[in-house]
């Protein structure tokens, strides 16, 4: 046993009829708790560094919501409103109070849909590698890895999804090992595992989780500068969208930033939950103050 998994509690819940948990950590400090949200491939145990080094300052939630790790599969039809009512059915229970979000990647979705309607929950929100919509190239891509689960092709399918999420451009921090982990992760998908990724790749192309609506609290966005799947580009203008939002790209790092650079992620989150300032932080390009549209 180590010393986070003494300070543990899952908690198992239902949500509309399908079974999910959440997991909260006891850390230290003085922030309100920190709340994870992760990708596609990502579950509640497998935040690492990022959620070992939040912990020095605050208590940290994950949560695997249905459709992902060991929650019950959640077919398509459900949308990102269903995903944000889970998330707040969790955080009503172990959470009433505001609280700090981060949402990464496909949980990026989640998280901001959850913050749209439930503003008055949330402290400050992070996103990291987030769009507000999956359009042109990208989405013929992603429709090409849903295409190849389907027909089994299974090592075309692990080099496509390696493919959206690493770059290839040099000087990317630790993406060897990442790769290496990426490549074994996807290669040992069960069965179920795929079926999960089916799922939530057809409700991240069939449904549009944002009605438009300007979300009122303080957004920092980012993502990695070499990020081939939510670029900067579209990391920036999801921050566009908001009333009060920020927006930096990480160096040396693209999709899967928060394991390139675990240690800036964490650095960047603390500074922005303690409403310190961002400027002048070697790691990322100069943070941009955006306000609805317009970078200053």
């Amino acid at each position: 046993m180590t010393a986070t998994t003494t300070r543990q509690e899952t908690v198992p819940l239902t949500f509309g009829g399908f079974d999910f948990a959440g997991r909260i950590v006891r850390g230290g400090g003085r922030l309100a708790p920190i709340v994870l949200v992760g990708g596609a491939f990502q579950h509640k145990d497998a935040w690492g560094r990022v959620e070992r080094d939040l912990l020095r300052h605050a208590d940290v939630i994950t949560v695997d919501l249905p459709g992902w790790g060991a929650a019950d599969r959640l077919p398509p039809g459900y949308g990102v409103d269903f995903l944000a009512g889970a998330l707040g059915h969790l955080l009503d229970q172990v959470a009433p109070e505001p609280v700090h979000v981060v949402g990464a990647s496909y949980g990026s979705g989640v998280a901001h849909r959850w913050a749209q309607l439930r503003p008055e929950r949330v402290r400050r929100l992070l996103l990291v590698g987030t769009m507000t919509h999956v359009t042109g190239r990208l989405r013929r891509r992603i429709a090409r890895s849903v295409e190849l689960a389907e027909q089994g092709r299974h090592a075309e399918f692990t080099a496509e999804v390696l493919d959206l999420m690493l770059s290839r451009a040099p000087g990317i921090r630790r993406q060897a090992a990442v790769r290496r982990c990426l490549n074994s992760l996807v290669g040992a998908m069960s069965d179920a595992d795929v079926a999960k990724y089916l799922d939530n790749t057809r409700r991240l192309l069939d449904h549009p989780g944002d009605d438009g609506r300007v979300l009122p609290v303080p957004v920092l966005v980012t993502t990695g500068e070499h990020d081939p799947l939510t670029t900067p580009v579209l990391s920036r203008a999801a921050a566009a969208r908001c009333a009060d939002a920020r927006f930096t790209a990480i160096h040396g790092a693209d999709h899967l930033v928060h394991l390139e650079r675990p240690a800036e992620v964490v650095d960047l989150a603390l500074r922005f939950f303690a409403g310190e300032p961002l400027s002048g932080l070697p790691y990322c390009t100069p943070v941009e103050h955006v306000v609805c549209g317009v970078a200053r």
